[in-house]
């Protein structure tokens, strides 16, 4: 009969816990992210939440005011820019709806006769991406909600992750290792600011150059959308062609300023960045957002650099303790 001894069967133990940890995220990958966004939306608030509670010194519930605050504030200028906007978006609709038919018959005349089955194949798999779309969008309006549970909350979660961490009385050890996963987090959400704030730019100035209408809409609109990993930068890049190509603009330079772009941002803008933000190499978050994205698609993407940055924390922070103390000698 085979017998483990307490160590060997405490590492399969944890091999196993392991491994069904990861398969539960990767089951409920979709609910984790919606959490994970919602997290990080709500360390893009935090600081805005703080510098309005201070305003409120001697209001009872001030987190719960500021918080309040904050989003009717967000809330008035979202609708104050749509509302401006509503026209112009209005016209742009009326403009495609009546190019459609055009369009549909040039595309059938060009393609329908020799492959017909090619382009009814296109056609399923677009109408499969779409109702995939409209899906994740479902789950991205639960974000800002959630996001108010954290902001509410924030003091509490830290403690009760400190209680989690801590282990027989080291709680000085878990309150370091929690604050540390904090402060990366919340560089990590800088990070994705600064690099939404370089497409935004990057946007508006290529738009403004080549004629696109709307130029400062639409930058600041595709800038915004970086925040949501592949699906953003794709509908920034559908919405800011489709208005080139109504406007007569020069669209095919656009969507060739745009694939560079996109080469430049993944492969030099973010590893820069988020390296420099959460002391990793650049070459380490690239092979972080390439692995996330290889096993886990849009989930692994928004998952693996904040996942590597956590491990990585959480593994100095064990190797510091379990390394060898100096003996310190007294001199008689």
């Amino acid at each position: 009969m085979l017998a483990l001894d307490d160590r060997t069967g405490n590492i399969l133990t944890t091999i196993a816990v392991f491994i069904a940890v990861v398969v539960c995220a990767f089951v409920a990958r979709a609910t984790l992210v919606v959490f994970v966004l919602a997290m990080l939306v709500a360390y893009l608030l935090e600081p805005i939440v703080r510098g309005v509670e201070h305003l409120l010194p001697r209001v009872k519930h001030a987190r719960g005011v500021s918080i309040a605050l904050v989003y009717a504030i967000g809330t008035l200028l979202i609708v104050a820019v749509g509302y401006a906007a509503a026209p112009t978006f209005a016209d742009q609709i009326r403009r495609i709806d009546a190019a459609l038919p055009d369009l549909a018959a040039r595309v059938n005349r060009s393609s329908i006769g020799d492959h017909g089955d090619l382009v009814a194949a296109a056609g399923a798999r677009a109408a499969q991406a779409a109702a995939a779309a409209v899906e994740d969008v479902a789950w991205l309006l639960m974000v800002p909600i959630l996001a108010i549970f954290f902001l509410e909350n924030r003091t509490a979660f830290l403690d009760n992750a400190v209680d989690l961490v801590a282990r027989r009385g080291d709680r000085a050890a878990a309150k370091r290792t929690v604050q540390q996963v904090d402060q990366a987090l919340a560089e990590y959400t800088r990070a994705q600011l600064i690099l939404a704030g370089l497409s935004a730019l990057f946007y508006g100035v290529s738009m403004a150059v080549l004629g696109f209408p709307y130029p400062l809409a639409l930058g600041v609109a595709g800038g915004l959308l970086e925040f949501v990993p592949v699906i953003g930068w794709i509908a920034a890049t559908i919405a800011i062609l489709t208005s080139g190509w109504l406007a007569q603009a020069h669209w095919i330079w656009m969507a060739v300023l745009i694939g560079t772009w996109r080469i430049v941002q993944n492969f030099v803008n973010s590893p820069w960045v988020m390296g420099d933000r959460l002391e990793m190499e650049p070459i380490a978050v690239l092979f972080a957002l390439m692995v996330g994205g290889q096993l886990g698609g849009l989930a692994g993407v928004i998952l693996s650099v904040p996942a590597v940055a956590v491990f990585r924390i959480v593994g100095r922070q064990r190797a510091s303790r379990e390394a060898p103390r100096p003996i310190a000698v007294l001199k008689p």
